[in-house]
């Protein structure tokens, strides 16, 4: 067994049932040209979703702790630019997002948290402009059905989402990239307008290419769509490597994060989603990420009954081969379970000045008053003693300063002990509240 890391037994300090679990090898792995095993994180939320609707403040929390635990550094700001370097207030960072599926998509709500950890970055007295964040795909209209607005617009605080086929992008014909059949040209967005690439995919398994994870996401990034013969390989090893090599000499994709709060184990590609498993992958290895979403979609299969997706996955493991060497199946894979699981007494003291809740205890409405250092998301929620959000108190952008929250209960609750809990800038706090009949 290799050694551990320190990392690997950070405790998550929010409270409950909260875990941080390291394996040090899952099924299955192999070990190319000695190379070293590479973290992948798995987050899971028991509150991530409630039936269709996606619960945004705990997936924050739990894209907030996947990134601090990736990259070792407890600032969510930080933690973000310790992966991108050279980073600073003037450069583009670009999202591409999987939407070929509306049912299945890369989620909006997951990628807005994204945004707001990349927004904590701070470079003076500025933090990073939302505007300089540009989220894409193929087509505004793929990104309009799943959910996306399409910018049009110059507003510094309103980050740009268009696709390909927007008027004045189009493909880069002076950039061709090499792979099997002949060559295929690169979105404009993604070879002249981003400095830096993170990739937010989808989970589902394919007919043809096995499954769909982060590298395929990319058959979305250029045209023509490379081969799918083979399961797609050796078309997706090589399209992932000239995007490395050709696109920018510094490897402009920075890391892999799959929107696992639904998925497909036997519907994709293009049916509607058949599993909640209410999870998010993160690594900066593309092949260690993929390698986990196929093992964990055998899980699925595996407790539904369905036959397992045989390894090899062709295309993942010649991505892990010479002359790609695009990352490795070999593991570390650190779990963290329902961050979004709560104690008052572990909480963490926000950066920001007043947070008040009066009256309590309550009836049927309250005032929670709040200040703000800065222009920011805020998120606050209803928590029962279990740590389950029970009710939505807001969620949205609020302006420096003081505000005041008019909270009317939209539902009776049984009289007892809950917590309000308050989510800015990466940090927690929640205040203790009773209701009474």
């Amino acid at each position: 067994m290799k050694d551990i890391s320190r990392r690997r037994f950070l405790k998550y300090l929010g409270a409950g049932a909260v875990g941080i679990i390291a394996k040090p090898k899952i099924p299955f792995t192999t070990k190319i040209n000695n190379s070293r095993a590479s973290d992948v994180i798995q987050c899971f939320d028991e509150n991530a979703t409630t039936g269709t609707s996606i619960n945004e403040s705990v997936v924050q929390i739990m894209m907030d702790e996947s990134i601090k635990t990736l990259t070792g550094i407890t600032d969510v700001g930080e933690a973000w630019k310790s992966i991108l370097p050279g980073i600073n207030e003037n450069k583009i960072i670009s999202i591409k997002v999987n939407c070929i599926n509306s049912s299945v998509p890369t989620n909006p709500e997951f990628v807005n948290c994204i945004i707001n950890g990349l927004t904590q970055m701070e470079f003076g007295a500025q933090n990073f402009i939302r505007n300089n964040i540009i989220i894409w795909d193929r087509s505004d209209w793929e990104l309009s059905s799943s959910g996306y607005t399409i910018y049009d617009g110059s507003d510094p605080d309103t980050v740009r989402c268009f696709g390909t086929s927007h008027s004045g992008v189009g493909y880069d014909y002076t950039c061709p990239l090499t792979v099997p059949g002949g060559p295929t040209y690169p979105s404009r967005i993604m070879s002249l307008m981003s400095d830096y690439l993170i990739n937010a995919a989808v989970l589902k398994n394919h007919g043809t290419a096995q499954v769909t994870l982060a590298m395929k996401n990319h058959y979305g990034s250029v045209y023509p769509v490379p081969s799918h013969s083979g399961h797609c390989n050796p078309a997706i090893p090589a399209l992932n490597q000239q995007i490395r090599d050709v696109i920018t000499s510094n490897n402009i994709q920075k890391i892999f994060i799959i929107d696992s709060l639904w998925g497909s184990v036997v519907s994709g590609p293009g049916g509607y989603p058949d599993w909640n498993p209410q999870k998010l992958i993160m690594s900066l290895d593309t092949v260690a990420c993929d390698y986990q979403g196929w093992n964990l979609i055998n899980e699925e299969r595996a407790a539904t009954g369905y036959n397992p997706i045989q390894w090899p996955i062709d295309h993942i493991e010649t991505a892990e081969q010479s002359p790609y060497n695009l990352g490795t199946t070999d593991i570390n894979l650190i779990e963290i379970n329902n961050p979004s699981n709560i104690e008052e007494s572990k909480t963490i003291i926000p950066i920001n000045g007043v947070f008040k809740v009066s009256p309590n205890p309550m009836r049927t409405r309250t005032l929670i008053t709040l200040s703000l250092k800065r222009n920011s998301a805020v998120h606050l929620d209803l928590i029962n003693t279990t740590g389950r959000i029970i009710g939505k108190v807001y969620s949205g952008q609020l302006n420096k300063g003081t505000h005041r929250i008019n909270y009317n209960l939209n539902k009776k609750f049984s009289a007892g002990h809950y917590f309000i809990r308050l989510y800015n800038q990466g940090q927690t706090q929640v205040k203790k509240v009773t209701i009474l009949h």
